[in-house]
């Protein structure tokens, strides 16, 4: 049984005053939910803020892509393609009719991020009619050579999945199951897929915090678990080797170089996920750290990193620290999100607006509130409703959809604000977050304002009208 094993900070050459001084910026980050650090195989601090679970699936965003990668480097190992394949080789049925410079992009550009694209074409196969993304693709024209120049892609990386399908008949997560996820007891949630069924490749994976610590660790020890060779070892040496310049960007760790979906860092190379979705693997420190985050400035995490916890690493163990590791336990099981705060005490009210025909189908939005509670209940076209719920000096829980592309579990507060009703949500298995605020004033347009921080990939709100 796979099982984590765990020794005091100063025991792994870990000062626990360095660990104090990044929680401490970590929590100054709006919101990094969990994160797990480990050296020498051990872990030496985990941490999740509440209301966030570590037993919960979270969006992985693009570290999704590193798994796509690792995916590609099995199916070599077994026969079944090269890097040097042309992709269309995959697809004879669109070989006529492709742009020559499509037809030359190997596997190994799409793997390094070289696809001839100028941008990423996920959103060109978003909107394909039928919902084909591979033959949405295959319609596109690159404006350079494959192998050229580096874009980030994320289409690039679903055509890798698209080709393993290809291959094997069988999805990334079906195809990962045997070969990954059960050798290191791992229970992927979904992977949000396609129209026509494939996983999306280079996104949509969810998984929990520490099954995406034993990913991290099976990366750093060389792709063996338990003696075994679970990702082939020349491959992920070659797949974590810059093949990209990508030094036109300009935050610090985005422009040290891509690898075949990872990038390379300051020190050692990392999964990358939107908002802060982190596995880092330090080979020279015997060390990772993996997040799951909420923050649109991804490069503060790293810095944290880079400049609180990698100057004070030691070679070999450390003095015993009774006092500064007592600090830090009570550091971490006190980590919480915390609850809106307000100015005024609550008070019931139930009004009801109705909201003229939007893009959203939301007819009307009942708002409740009590001592305690509060909600806002939202009826749609064909009678449908959902309801977000929020408590005042606690979180409520339930599970809303809206304007997103799947429902989601939610965790709310609300204060009473200004003689505004003031709700703060956050899902629970992903980045986003929002405010809502209901202003009960008379003959106010609109009455609630949705206020969605790190919004990332989410259908923006648009101010809903009365009738």
């Amino acid at each position: 049984m796979y099982s984590f094993r765990y020794d005091t900070p100063e025991a792994l050459g870990i000062p626990s005053p360095a660990l104090l001084k990044f929680l401490a910026r970590l929590e100054e980050i709006d919101f990094v939910h969990g994160f797990m650090l480990m050296r020498h195989g051990k872990v030496a601090a985990e941490g999740m803020r509440r209301p966030f679970d570590p037993e919960r699936p979270h969006q992985l965003f693009s570290v999704s892509k590193s798994f796509t990668s690792v995916a590609i480097g099995m199916a070599r190992k077994e026969g079944l393609l090269k890097l040097t394949d042309k992709l269309v080789d995959y697809f004879p049925e669109y070989a006529k009719t492709t742009h020559p410079r499509l037809a030359k992009t190997r596997l190994c550009d799409l793997l390094s991020m070289q696809s001839g694209f100028a941008a990423c074409t996920a959103r060109r196969m978003f909107a394909s009619p039928d919902g084909d993304w591979v033959k949405c693709y295959f319609s596109l024209v690159p404006e350079g050579e494959p192998g050229t120049f580096f874009t980030y892609n994320s289409g690039a990386t679903y055509m890798l999945g698209a080709v393993l399908h290809r291959l094997t008949g069988q999805t990334l997560r079906e195809y990962l199951t045997p070969r990954l996820f059960e050798a290191l007891e791992i229970v992927p949630g979904i992977w949000e897929s396609c129209p026509r069924g494939l996983n999306c490749a280079g996104w949509g994976l969810y998984l929990k915090l520490r099954d995406l610590a034993k990913f991290a660790q099976l990366l750093l020890d060389g792709g063996v678990y338990d003696g075994k060779e679970i990702i082939p070892a020349d491959y992920l040496a070659e797949a974590t080797k810059v093949h990209s310049d990508n030094s036109a960007n300009k935050s610090p760790d985005w422009k040290l170089g891509y690898c075949w979906q990872f990038w390379n860092s300051t020190y050692g190379y990392r999964c990358d996920g939107a908002a802060g979705q982190y596995a880092v693997i330090l080979p020279e420190f015997d060390l990772t750290l993996t997040t799951v985050s909420a923050t649109p400035n991804m490069q503060r995490i790293l810095t944290a990193l880079w400049e609180e916890v990698v100057p004070a690493l030691s070679p070999s163990p450390l003095p015993k620290a009774p006092a500064a590791q007592a600090e830090l336990r009570e550091t971490l099981e006190r980590l919480a999100i915390p609850v809106a705060a307000g100015n005024e005490a609550p008070r019931r009210i139930r009004r009801t607006f109705e909201f003229a025909p939007n893009a959203y189908g939301i007819a009307s939005c009942t708002v409740e509130a009590e001592q305690d509670e509060c909600a806002l209940t939202f009826r749609l076209a064909g009678g449908k409703t959902e309801q977000l719920r929020a408590g005042f000096g606690k979180f409520a829980y339930g599970t809303v959809k809206l304007t997103d592309s799947l429902p989601h579990p939610t965790a709310a507060s609300a204060a009473w604000r200004d003689g505004k009703l003031v709700i703060e949500s956050f899902i629970l298995d992903g980045i986003f977050r929002s405010t809502y605020t209901v202003d009960l004033t008379p003959g106010v347009a609109e009455p609630i304002v949705r206020k969605d921080l790190c919004s990332t990939f989410r259908r923006p709100w648009e101010p809903l009208t009365l009738e």
